[in-house]
């Protein structure tokens, strides 16, 4: 199993994927809503998107015919068959988790946005790096929508600001 980290560099406004040796692997960078962003890695840069109200896929390449889809109902990762991706939530964070034909790629992000990305890789198949991203940026716009949400429904409950 390989641990990777993704943290945030704000001098250059995206998150930094490094291994355990602290060698920089690719990089994300996203737009302020997380609906679109782009995921560099040694193969070059390329575009990620998330979609829906709830933002509860993504997917990189395309958004017509992407590369890589992450949906809980149809996962679609090229090197690995069977792709299945699921996401859960509790009060502490966002987890991930991608599986399928023996490798499975599990990244955590902390709900409050306090704290590096943390993904775990099992197995090997081609693609893996921008499979970590792409579920990366996933998971970040997920927890957005969700803050979002959150804010409006908290607005709607006390009559709106300033009022």
């Amino acid at each position: 199993m390989t641990t990777l980290t993704l943290s945030r560099d704000n001098a250059r406004g995206a998150y930094l994927l490094t291994g355990a040796d602290g060698t920089v692997l690719g990089s994300l960078a996203a737009d302020r809503r997380l609906r679109h962003g782009e995921a560099v890695i040694a193969a070059g840069g390329i575009a990620v998107h998330s979609g829906g109200l709830r933002r509860r896929s993504a997917c990189a390449g395309d958004e017509q015919a992407p590369v890589l889809r992450l949906d809980t109902s149809a996962a679609v990762v090229p090197g690995l068959p069977g792709a299945q991706w699921d996401v859960s939530r509790d009060r502490s964070r966002f987890t991930g988790t991608l599986s399928g034909a023996g490798a499975r790629i599990v990244v955590t992000v902390p709900a409050g946005g306090n704290g590096p990305l943390q993904a775990e890789v099992e197995g090997d198949f081609p693609g893996w790096d921008l499979a970590v991203l792409t579920a990366a940026f996933a998971l970040l716009a997920r927890r957005h929508a969700d803050t979002m949400f959150t804010a409006a429904l908290v607005s709607v409950a006390t009559g709106g600001a300033g009022r």
